[in-house]
């Protein structure tokens, strides 16, 4: 018997919820420097900039590569 090789799809990365995850880590980061000062509020602060840093290098990545061309590139007709 042959086994079937499945090949598994890289999640699709969107530029546009990256961006809307950013604007939610810094909306945290906001919120989270009004509260108290707790290990706890300290962890969520460190834990909210490491991934806020790590989807803007993704980000960053995203936008240095050619976006494939789509269609005849020209605007849409209803």
């Amino acid at each position: 018997m042959s086994k079937q090789v499945q090949k598994k799809a890289a999640p699709r990365v969107d530029v546009c919820s990256l961006e809307a995850d950013m604007a939610f880590f810094e909306a945290r980061l906001s919120l989270a420097g009004e509260a108290d000062d707790t290990v706890y509020q300290r962890a969520q602060i460190k834990t909210y900039q490491t991934l806020g840093r790590l989807l803007g290098e993704t980000l960053k990545t995203l936008r240095l590569q050619p976006r494939p061309k789509q269609g005849n590139g020209g605007p849409a007709t209803a």
